[in-house]
Formats: structure tokens, C-alpha cells, sequence
């Protein structure tokens, strides 16, 4: 068979042929591709791209001062928190309105503080606000494949971690380390008085934070750059339930 004489039948024949062979070529090159694509998913990191956020800066922003404002208020609705809502979402998949870097602090539960439900928030803590790499690459996956438009780096008041910092604590271990990211507040602070350094150290952690997520991630910066996100600070009071927010262009 190898040795018939396909030129034989003709050039129009040999087009045919041709055709044909270009034809099974392309399913065979296709069919491991048409395999693939019809398992992954369609959210996440995995698919290579950001699932379409239904969320703007601007809607995102107000949602949370006015999810504060009804906490604050003790007018809470607990909104989005149905069983159907978490089959929803995990079918779905998730499009957070906001990334939320917090503290630790047991006395800051952030889907509750904006009055938020199921799906609303994408939450990053550490004590202090602090953000290493994991927190970092945490907010990146929320910014680049989640489409969040909205970063919040939240400080509190009476904080442990900037406490610590800023009266001197020794620590050892890892925790040592967590505070040392701590030391340039407690040093600009030194210089005020002892009843206003803590209230100001905590306030300006939250701002050099902010700083730092879009100087040292190219991904956060890009974005910001781009005009797709916002990054702002603020700082919660553990006595009130209120948010003061700190908005920069």
C-alpha cells in the first residue's frame, strides 16, 4: 500500500487526499486540548483567568462603609448566609467584592464588622496586619484571578503585634520576626507622647502597609496602575465597632 501511486489519480484527487490528512492531523493535535479544557475548572488559578467580578471599586468601597455603618449602629442584617447560597457558590465559584488584610485579633471578625455574607470577602490575617510573602501572594491570587477590585489593610485599635512593637517587647522565633516588620512605626512614633504613640503607630502600620503591597507587588502595582483596583487602609475600633477608612488616589 505504501507504494501506490497516489500521484497517479491526479492533482484533484491528491488535493482531496491531502485535505483529508489535514483533517485527522487537526483532531488528533486538538483532542488532547478538547480533553483538557473540559476539566478545567472555570474559576481560579487553574484556568489562567480571572472569572468576570460583577464588583467596581466604587460599589465595593460602599458596600463595606455601609455594611460598617449598620454594625456599628447594631443594625446588622447578616445578609448572604443561606445553605443554598454556599451551593451556589461552590458550583459557581467566588467573586469577592473586597480582599480584607486583617489582624489576627479574635475581637475582629471581618465578615461581621461590614455586615457581609458568603462569598462577599476574601480575608487575609496575620497579627499586626503584617504582611509576609504568604499574605502577599494570598492578595495577589484575590487580585489577579479572583478580579477583586478592592484591597483593605486593616489595623485595630489596642493591638497586640503594634504594642509590642512599640514598647520594646522581646520576642524569639517567628514571632520575633513579625514584630521586627513592625520596628520602623515604633520608631517614627518615638518622638510623641506616650498616651498618642500607640493610636498613631497603629494608624500609620496600616498606611505603610497599604505602601508596601503596591511598591513590592508587581501584580498589586500593576493593577493599581491599570486603574482595575484600589488599595486603602483603615483602622477598626474594638470599642465602637466603627471603621475609620483612609482613601489615597
Amino acid at each position: 500500500m505504501s507504494n501506490f501511486p497516489w500521484f497517479a489519480l491526479g492533482p484533484k484527487v491528491n488535493l482531496i487526499t491531502l485535505a483529508f490528512l489535514v483533517f485527522l492531523a487537526g483532531i488528533f493535535w486538538a483532542s488532547p486540548k478538547i480533553a483538557l479544557a473540559a476539566n478545567e475548572p472555570t474559576h481560579g488559578a487553574s484556568s489562567g483567568h480571572a472569572p468576570v467580578n460583577p464588583n467596581s471599586v466604587d460599589s465595593a468601597l460602599k458596600a463595606l462603609k455601609e455594611g460598617n455603618a449598620r454594625f456599628a449602629a447594631g443594625q446588622a442584617t447578616n445578609p448572604r448566609q443561606s445553605k443554598q447560597l454556599l451551593t451556589k457558590l461552590a458550583k459557581d465559584g467566588q467573586t469577592p467584592l473586597a480582599a480584607v488584610l486583617a489582624c489576627s485579633d479574635s475581637r475582629v471578625p471581618i465578615e461581621k464588622i461590614f455586615d457581609q455574607g458568603f462569598g462577599d470577602l476574601f480575608v487575609i490575617r496575620a497579627a499586626g496586619a503584617v504582611p509576609g510573602v504568604d499574605q502577599v501572594g494570598s492578595i495577589e491570587y484575590a487580585v489577579e484571578h479572583l478580579g477583586t477590585p478592592l484591597v483593605l489593610v486593616l489595623a485595630h485599635t489596642q493591638c497586640g503585634a503594634v504594642t509590642g512593637a512599640v514598647t520594646g517587647t522581646k520576642a524569639e522565633g517567628a514571632l520575633g520576626e513579625l514584630l521586627a516588620k513592625l520596628n520602623p512605626v515604633a520608631r517614627a512614633v518615638e518622638s510623641l507622647s506616650e498616651s498618642n504613640r500607640l493610636d498613631a503607630a497603629i494608624k500609620m502600620s496600616a498606611s505603610l502597609f497599604r505602601e508596601q503591597l503596591i511598591l513590592t507587588s508587581k501584580v498589586i502595582g500593576d493593577a493599581v496602575k491599570a486603574g482595575h483596583l484600589k488599595v486603602i487602609s483603615g483602622v477598626y475600633d474594638i470599642s465602637t465597632g466603627v471603621v475609620e477608612f483612609t482613601e489615597r488616589p
